[in-house]
């Protein structure tokens, strides 16, 4: 048998998507944030997205969720930076301070967030992967895919 034996993708680099341009060019804080933390982060991300290329006017809203979250959760830690992990129960015993349930979905909502913005680099590599460009002629085993 004097076949050619090749592994799936053996060789082959990723082609990253060239000349990816958003739309955008900057886009405006909306008066929706909530506070001077949200604001600053929405001007470095949403400067950071449109560079990329992959930030368009119908992320913002994601965006914007991103920002008070993040808010929010700056807000929980001075919370609990000031009053403590615990509180005073109605019963007299000690429970956990209620900002860090708000804290912890904050968090949560930050990781959620963030990845479909493509601000992690599990997200960011899978957007910038080029997997869709035109000039890809692919290879023989995309069907299988």
């Amino acid at each position: 048998m004097g076949g050619v034996v090749r592994s799936s993708g053996g060789g082959r680099k990723r082609i990253l998507p060239v000349g990816q341009k958003s739309k955008l060019t900057r886009i405006a804080p909306p008066d929706e944030l909530m506070g001077d933390v949200a604001i600053r982060l929405w001007k470095t991300q949403s400067k950071i997205l449109i560079e990329r290329g992959v930030f368009e006017l119908e992320d913002a809203p994601i965006l914007l969720a991103y920002c008070n979250a993040f808010h929010l959760m700056l807000e929980a830690e001075n919370i609990i930076a000031k009053d403590g992990l615990t509180v005073s129960s109605e019963m007299g015993g000690e429970k956990k301070h209620p900002a860090i349930n708000v804290r912890n979905d904050s968090v949560s909502q930050l990781a959620r967030l963030g990845s479909l913005l493509g601000l992690d680099p599990l997200s960011r590599i899978r957007m910038t992967s080029g997997k869709n460009d035109p000039d890809d002629e692919g290879n023989e085993f995309d069907e299988f895919d």
